[in-house]
């Protein structure tokens, strides 16, 4: 191993710096341009910061909205590719009023945001679709899936549980009061939607949706097991069942914050 003692390694340094000062003042005069993919002694590529991204009551309603282009999208889909077959046809004119409900909530939740100085956002989480919707809807379609129409309610009903949860989530969030009740009126809605696809999904029904209490005539009450919903990770289990006739299960998540609407980001 060879000694360098520090009076040696100091004049290397300086031999070092002197030479690329003495070849780039040679480049210089001899009409050389300078490149920027070439570093030089001394010099630092340029770089650009990412934007900083700060969590405001602008954000929290602009990722909100993009829940609800999710949504809508998502029963869109169900209806442009007629998804729902035998008695999940019932549940047509369900789809659309639900989709018609996801557009008002957006609209709703869009204007608070400009009325706080931001920007409306009009266009589906990208984070959320490639995460979770895009890889259900991929087991939900594929071929030999026995179930194709009860496997996309379950994940409408997924997702609108996603929904509740994050305006829930929201609400301990969000500055003002008068947002926090907006958020929960919307929230509202969307845990009906919710209670009407578990109703479908496990009610061992006799005809498709809502079920009534064969004595009254009048709706059955879907009770709800706490004062507030729950926030965990929604399971989702969709596909072609495999040899023990179990589905692939997903995990969904609300919006983290890699996943939220910042002021900087703008539909594609």
């Amino acid at each position: 191993m060879n000694n360098i003692s520090r009076r040696d390694a100091l004049r290397v340094g300086g031999l070092s710096v002197f030479g690329a000062a003495f070849l780039a003042a040679c480049g210089k005069q001899s009409g050389v341009v300078p490149s920027a993919n070439i570093l030089s002694e001394g010099a630092v590529t340029p770089t650009t910061a990412l934007p900083e991204g700060v969590v405001t009551d602008t954000v929290l309603l602009r990722t909100a909205a993009s829940l609800e282009y999710n949504a809508i999208e998502l029963y869109d889909l169900i209806l442009n590719d007629g998804m729902l077959t035998g008695d999940y046809a019932k549940l047509t004119d369900a789809v659309k009023r639900f989709r018609d409900d996801h557009q008002a909530h957006a609209n709703t939740v869009n204007a608070l945001a400009v009325s706080l100085g931001g920007k409306a956002h009009t266009c589906a989480n990208d984070r959320m679709n490639r995460l979770y919707i895009q890889p259900a809807l991929k087991l939900v379609t594929e071929k030999g899936n026995p179930d194709t129409s009860r496997d996309i309610i379950a994940l409408v009903h997924a997702m609108e549980n996603i929904g509740v949860q994050t305006y829930q989530g929201f609400v301990a969030t969000l500055t003002a009061p008068s947002l926090r009740a907006e958020v929960m009126r919307i929230a509202t809605d969307e845990a009906r939607h919710s209670v009407v696809f578990a109703q479908v999904l496990n009610g061992g029904y006799a005809s498709v949706g809502p079920t009534n209490n064969e004595t009254t005539g009048k709706p059955n009450i879907a009770s709800v097991p706490a004062a507030f919903g729950s926030l965990s990770s929604v399971l989702l289990s969709v596909g072609t069942p495999n040899a023990d006739n179990l589905k692939p299960t997903l995990t969904l998540e609300t919006p983290s914050l890699n996943g939220l609407i910042y002021d900087f980001v703008d539909c594609q």
